[in-house]
């Protein structure tokens, strides 16, 4: 059997007809469903979002509430859920427009035959485990292209292995951060990943260039900010990357306009790529290269204060500030990977 494979549906009736749902909840049953009747449009609505199901069966008419408002809002929160509207009469049948705008899959007309709903709800299961394949399938893919990326990084890493470990360090100081400023678990795996891959079009900038030690010429500058570019490319192969890209495309970018590659100002930097700046910025502050020495914290804190408003966005510089000072050098055991919290 495959993982995940929906065989008897978790199922959830809405009708004000208490009679109708009984007999429904009692069917269904026999049948090795699991069934819960709701009277409430509300409490069924927060039940919905407080626990998962297959299939939601909704009443067309009610009072006070009727059941194409009902779906509207669930469809809010959730897209997914396979949904059979019912009504007592033909007549009363909802339009094929309200239909295909509230993604109804299914319409069942009240009888005392059941033959029909038994066969709707079947090619729910069959629909809801055909969902489930294309999502792992999905998820193989973006794995498949993530693994690719990495064997991309390990290349970087081979000729400039700075790189390589900056980036880790880079990752993991931005999911400390993002987690402190509050964002969102879609926007931590974001912020990881672009941190992880931030640097990844330097595999298209020349040897010479990516290791020399002395001072670069202006050209070989020009050809450095090239890497958000040639990066943001990469990640273009496919769709699933596409939150990632404005991150890696604009992490360069300074919040006076002055930044490379699109000279993008203030709050048209997105956001992410603004969080991601301070965190590629303290790393290389702090760190050792060929042409510089490792520096202390405190003169990190200096560049930040001044370049706060200017390179930095203000508020979020403010946050990362407020942080270095709560954590001080504790903060390289994180980038490090040595521990996830403090």
């Amino acid at each position: 059997m495959e993982n995940n494979k929906i065989i008897n549906a978790k199922i959830l009736i809405i009708d004000d007809d208490v009679n109708m749902m009984d007999i429904l909840s009692v069917v269904l049953s026999k049948y090795g469903h699991q069934v819960k009747t709701f009277t409430d449009p509300v409490a069924a609505i927060e039940e919905l979002k407080a626990n998962t199901y297959d299939i939601l069966i909704v009443n067309y008419l009610m009072s006070p509430v009727n059941g194409d408002r009902i779906i509207e809002l669930v469809r809010e929160f959730n897209k997914e859920i396979y949904i059979i509207l019912m009504s007592m009469h033909k007549d009363l049948a909802p339009s094929i427009e309200t239909m295909q705008t509230l993604d109804i899959q299914a319409y069942f007309e009240k009888s005392s035959r059941f033959d029909q709903l038994i066969l709707q709800i079947q090619s729910g299961i069959s629909y809801l485990n055909q969902l489930n394949k294309i999502k792992n399938m999905n998820i193989k893919l973006e794995q498949y292209l993530i693994d690719f990326a990495k064997i991309l990084l390990n290349t970087v890493g081979a000729k400039d292995h700075y790189t390589e470990e900056h980036s880790r360090r880079v990752s993991r100081l931005a999911v400390f951060f993002g987690t402190r400023i509050g964002l969102n678990q879609k926007e931590i795996k974001n912020i990881e990943m672009a941190g992880v891959f931030h640097d990844i079009g330097k595999i298209g900038i020349p040897d010479y260039i990516l290791l020399k030690e002395g001072k670069l010429t202006q050209d070989e500058y020009d050809t450095i900010k090239l890497h958000p570019i040639i990066g943001a490319n990469i990640f273009s192969i496919s769709h699933i990357f596409d939150d990632i890209i404005p991150i890696m495309l604009h992490h360069h970018e300074r919040y006076d306009g002055k930044g490379y590659p699109n000279h993008l100002k203030g709050e048209n930097i997105p956001y992410l790529a603004r969080v991601l700046a301070l965190c590629d910025s303290f790393d290389a502050i702090t760190s050792r290269r060929p042409y510089k020495n490792e520096t202390s914290i405190e003169y990190a804190i200096s560049e930040l204060k001044n370049n706060r408003g200017t390179q930095f966005d203000p508020e979020l510089c403010d946050e990362f500030l407020e942080m270095i000072n709560e954590y001080g050098e504790n903060l390289f055991k994180i980038m490090r990977g040595e521990t996830n919290e403090i």
